[in-house]
């Protein structure tokens, strides 16, 4: 499942993706990435975006799109990367390592709090509407994945 949480006039945005996504998610991470490629020129900041992945890995044909938008220029946000799955990990540090992403300044982080801090220290400033939408992403993507109660 596929949540997100962007305000382009403050820079920030929350992408969570979490278990299996369907092509409509896939489709809408890749226009918030377009979302972000069109405002990123007129920003007088870098965009910080916390990225939480908790699912399964992306196929070849998604890899493919992932590694073509993130090589355009205008990908340049400050990217927390959050993730305990560690071939999750190695692949976002082996993306970094080959330079796939020209633009874009990406850590991995284990927890939502080191990849927060680490954007407030990039971005040189407390992110609070970063902070409240992270909140309001996990929450959503939690009642999600919950059992129906049944009465």
């Amino acid at each position: 499942m596929y949540f997100s949480r962007c305000n382009w006039a403050l820079g920030v945005a929350v992408w969570w993706v979490t278990g299996f996504q369907t092509d409509e998610e896939w489709e809408q991470e890749f226009v918030d990435m377009r979302a972000l490629m069109a405002h990123s020129p007129n920003m007088p900041f870098r965009p910080a975006v916390l990225l939480y992945l908790d699912c399964n890995r992306p196929n070849a044909m998604r890899r493919k799109q992932l590694a073509e938008m993130s090589a355009i220029p205008t990908y340049n946000p400050y990217l927390a990367c959050v993730t305990r799955d560690p071939e999750l990990k190695g692949a976002q540090v082996a993306m970094r390592w080959m330079g796939l992403e020209a633009a874009c300044e990406k850590e991995v982080f284990d927890t939502i709090e080191e990849g927060l801090a680490w954007l407030e220290a990039k971005r040189g400033t407390p992110l609070s509407a970063l902070r409240i939408f992270t909140k309001a992403v996990e929450s959503a993507a939690v009642r999600s994945a919950a059992p129906a109660r049944k009465n």
